[in-house]
């Protein structure tokens, strides 16, 4: 076919190419009413407060339910994915072991401190806009938790330094382009290491101290289910 024969299609596709957006913004939905709206800012900051639950692990002796503080900063928060950076502290329940208790040693629950920080990826569902005013996430944290020893535990059981993963679901509902409500809902996952005179036996002949543990390992991973809601600032650098 001659070249010249290619002439006019080539016209057609030109045209098109620069009126298939106009056309495609048309589509579905007049702009003026489209439910979808555009995030104007990169950064976002917020404070949430919340509750920690779970069992604390097989023993109930980690961490479990209590009040729980949270500050993240995202970054590229307007994009399909972004990354966090966040700490909190936890003032939560847990159980310890009375050594020398021969029946009931597992005494309870007492208040601890627990501090953590993280690191978060972040899937945007709706991507660089919000949905009526909604920007769904899901997210995957990776971070560390610090807990002190409890005076009153004789058993020698510490919660100490733990790497913890943290699968969660939330959304950002905005109630101007720069202030919004954080909901969140996540799963706190971290490692439990109990001491070895958990399973050995008693001086006194009573047996392993935690019959419990016998013969099973000595870690395990327990989950700390967390909800937590909050406000937030949207804003690019720096805050205007």
């Amino acid at each position: 076919m001659p070249e010249s024969s290619f002439a006019p299609l080539l016209r057609v596709l030109a045209v098109a190419t620069l009126f298939a957006p106009a056309a495609g913004a048309q589509v579905g939905h007049d702009p003026a009413r489209s439910p979808y709206r555009d995030l104007r800012f990169g950064q976002f900051v917020s404070v949430s407060a919340g509750k920690l639950f779970g069992s604390g692990g097989t023993l109930g002796i980690g961490p479990r339910d209590g009040d729980v503080v949270w500050l993240r900063h995202e970054f590229l928060a307007d994009r399909p994915l972004s990354i966090a950076l966040g700490g909190g502290y936890a003032r939560a329940n847990r159980s310890y072991v009375d050594l020398d208790e021969t029946v009931d040693r597992i005494k309870g629950p007492e208040r601890t401190n627990l501090w953590f920080a993280e690191g978060t990826l972040q899937l945007n569902l709706t991507g660089s806009k919000t949905w009526r005013g909604l920007a769904p996430y899901a997210n995957l944290g990776l971070g560390l938790g610090f807990g002190k020893r409890l005076p009153v535990d004789s058993s020698g059981y510490k919660f100490g330094t733990r790497f913890y993963i943290a699968p969660g679901a939330g959304t950002r509902v905005f109630l101007t382009r720069r202030l919004y409500v954080r909901l969140e809902a996540r799963a706190v996952f971290w490692s439990l290491s109990y001491p070895e005179a958990y399973r050995s036996s008693d001086p006194d002949g009573f047996g392993p101290v935690l019959p419990l543990l016998a013969g099973q390992p000595i870690k395990e991973w327990a989950p700390a289910p967390m909800l937590h809601a909050g406000l937030g600032y949207a804003f690019r650098r720096p805050f205007f």
